[in-house]
């Protein structure tokens, strides 16, 4: 499996050689383009400042006389070459001293610049350049009014973009090795989450992923943290819940299983207190079962509702009723307090019944001798809020984030006293 990584470095590399190498290129270009304007825009004034020259010097000596001598003294290089010719176009100077006497046609010479006296042409100025071409017209030589650069120009120019081409592999080895620095910090807290992940999946609940970052794989790796706090505290509801199930199923067994060998041993005799007795745990492992099947079709999403128009007034006064007696068995009040004009909703009374009972079963279990209960009905925004409260001691404040937690209680045990399945 090819690492996250390399991908991302070999990404990174091909991206900044690719723009490193296109930037040089391109600047490459732009500056050999502008170096030869400038080149030729040089040669020009030079060729118009030595025509200008050679005027004054045509007025001077009021001829061309002197003039091979004159082109001889300048200072040239040995890649230039520079012809005067009159006003008839023969050529009367030749710094090469190779065409004196030449006509300018015969030569191939055109394009000159003028040396004017007055206003009038006395000749014409030619400056030539090999440029160390090799080839060309007129043997090799090209005028110099063309952007043709001498040795030293070529050797500045090639300095120039040599060290454009240093420059841009230098900032392309910097920025692939920042680029190296910063591919590691996103791909470590990614090898923390598969490690994390890894875990998990070895049943470590507890691992936690340390990532520290504050973009948006910080928060990946903080959702990571609360699932595994979820799965963790799952698994514990879980566990407590199998040995909340082993305890209750394990003692109607064990009633009815002594009961059965005290029958059979000839210990107990077989009548109706006994048989009752049987008939009880019987009936609790039943409803010990139905609660199970029940808990099992909700977490599956199985649990189907008979939605039916309900009478939610008729169906309070109906469970209230149903508890009276073990309320007043512990000198409880319960009191139904009601809105008028209550309205039907649609609902499951099998589930609101259950849902009713459980509540009042839990207010009357711990609510003291001499309290009261209150159960209260009102219409809210077109459904109904039901409640009940007690005078009991109510829920710790350290278990009151935890309400809603599946199978959770307050307690580390519960006595067979307070009655119910042990579910929660």
């Amino acid at each position: 499996m090819r690492s996250l990584t390399w991908k991302l470095g070999g990404a990174l590399l091909l991206i900044v050689f690719v723009s490193v190498g296109l930037m040089a290129y391109l600047t490459n270009i732009s500056t050999t383009r502008e170096f030869q304007q400038y080149v030729s825009r040089g040669n020009m004034m030079y060729i118009q400042s030595l025509a200008d020259s050679l005027g004054d010097l045509y007025t001077e000596e009021q001829g061309w006389n002197n003039i091979q001598e004159t082109l001889q003294s300048l200072p040239l290089s040995t890649s230039e070459r520079i012809l005067v010719t009159d006003s008839s176009g023969v050529i009367i100077a030749d710094t090469a001293r190779e065409w004196l006497g030449k006509e300018s046609a015969e030569v191939s010479l055109s394009d000159g610049t003028p040396i004017t006296v007055s206003g009038q042409a006395v000749g014409s100025l030619y400056l030539l350049t090999s440029g160390g071409m090799g080839r060309g017209h007129m043997g090799g030589w090209i005028p110099k009014t063309m952007p043709m650069m001498v040795a030293a120009e070529e050797d500045f120019l090639a300095q120039v973009n040599n060290s454009l081409w240093k420059v841009g592999l230098i900032a392309a080895v910097v920025a692939f090795v920042i680029g190296l620095i910063l591919t590691r910090q996103i791909t470590r807290p990614v090898r923390a989450l598969i490690s994390g992940a890894r875990h998990l999946t070895k049943g470590e609940l507890s691992y936690r992923v340390d990532v520290k970052s504050r973009d948006e794989i910080g928060e990946l790796a903080d959702s990571f943290n609360i699932m595994a706090s979820s799965l963790e505290k799952g698994e514990q509801s879980r566990r407590q819940l199998t040995a909340d199930i082993a305890h209750e199923l394990r003692t109607p067994l064990t009633v009815i299983e002594g009961t059965v060998d005290g029958i059979i041993d000839g210990v107990f005799q077989p009548d109706t207190e006994h048989l009752r007795s049987i008939k009880e745990q019987t009936a609790l492992l039943t409803h010990l079962i139905s609660d199970l099947r029940d808990i099992s079709l909700a977490e599956s999403g199985q649990l189907e509702l008979n939605l039916t128009s309900t009478d939610m007034v008729e169906l309070v006064r109906r469970v209230v009723s149903n508890y009276e007696i073990n309320a007043r068995e512990k000198d409880i009040r319960i009191k139904l307090e009601e809105e008028p004009q209550i309205h039907e909703i649609k609902a499951d009374t099998v589930r609101m019944e259950q849902v009713i009972s459980n509540l009042l079963t839990n207010a009357i279990r711990h609510t003291p001798s001499s309290g009261s209960i209150s159960v209260t009905i009102k219409n809210d925004e077109g459904g109904l809020v039901i409640s009940v409260a007690d005078t009991g001691e109510g829920i710790a404040p350290e278990d009151l984030p935890h309400v809603f937690e599946r199978f959770y209680r307050s307690g580390s045990s519960r006595a067979r006293k307070e009655g119910g399945t042990g579910l929660g």
